[in-house]
């Protein structure tokens, strides 16, 4: 070992805002949770970005790709149309390689119903569903933009919601303004709101989680029960002594 600090997280290491909720969603919801974060995650130039299109009609991948070169729409590195998604990518081992291959996943928000079937379990195990791009008006290079200039969660069938919030390589002011920003964005995510959360930890992919927020104990409920019952028990003896003289 030499002589330098220590590193909590990799150089540039994925951080994650895990926040606990005291009961399970009465939702589930597989959809993507946008969330506005003020420093982006992903490097439009420099993400592996793989976008998933119709096949149908003209707007197949080729297509897809002559209007991406035409925009200039930098970071989509990969266009798949579902023909191409159902026959190549048949097997699990399949599946979990292109699940692995790129950071984000982009799917033409008119097919993101039918995706599930295609690309499996994996996706939904490693939280990298497809985000719905709306591919319908001319600008594709800002709406790929905008969907890489935030984050994303999924209310799943746990208590526990997962937030990609910064990379290691960020400095501390920019980790706590996205940090914040997700937080904020909590009472419009969650259905019970606030009131929904017992803890919020922040955490890398091998890391411990660091508590940042934890709900106490609602221990003023608790010792006005006990007062009550003590109260309870005192007038009880008392009208006891009564009877007895």
């Amino acid at each position: 070992q030499d002589g330098g600090p220590q590193q909590l997280f990799e150089d540039d290491d994925m951080l994650y805002l895990q926040v606990a909720l005291k009961r399970v969603p009465s939702v589930k919801k597989d959809k993507p949770i946008r969330i506005e974060i003020p420093h982006a995650l992903y490097n439009t130039e420099g993400a592996e970005v793989c976008l998933f299109v119709k096949d149908k009609q003209g707007e197949g991948r080729k297509k897809a790709k002559e209007r991406l070169q035409q925009e200039e729409a930098a970071g989509v590195s990969k266009v798949m149309d579902i023909s191409k998604l159902k026959s190549k990518f048949e097997s699990h081992e399949a599946k979990r390689k292109l699940c692995q291959a790129y950071d984000l996943f982009l799917a033409d928000n008119r097919i993101i119903p039918s995706l599930p079937k295609y690309i499996g379990k994996q996706f939904f195990k490693k939280k990298k569903q497809p985000i719905p791009v709306d591919l319908r008006g001319k600008d594709w290079a800002s709406q790929i933009k905008k969907a890489c200039n935030a984050t994303y969660t999924y209310m799943g069938g746990g208590t526990c919601v997962n937030i990609r919030i910064a990379r290691s390589s960020f400095d501390d002011g920019q980790i706590v303004e996205n940090v914040m920003s997700a937080v904020e964005a909590l009472p419009q995510i969650l259905p019970g709101k606030w009131r929904s959360v017992q803890a919020i930890y922040l955490k890398s992919t091998e890391s411990v989680a660091l508590p940042l927020y934890s709900e106490l104990p609602e221990l003023s409920k608790e010792a006005g029960a006990g007062r009550a019952a003590g109260k309870q028990a005192e007038a009880g003896g008392k009208g006891g002594k009564g009877k007895k003289s």
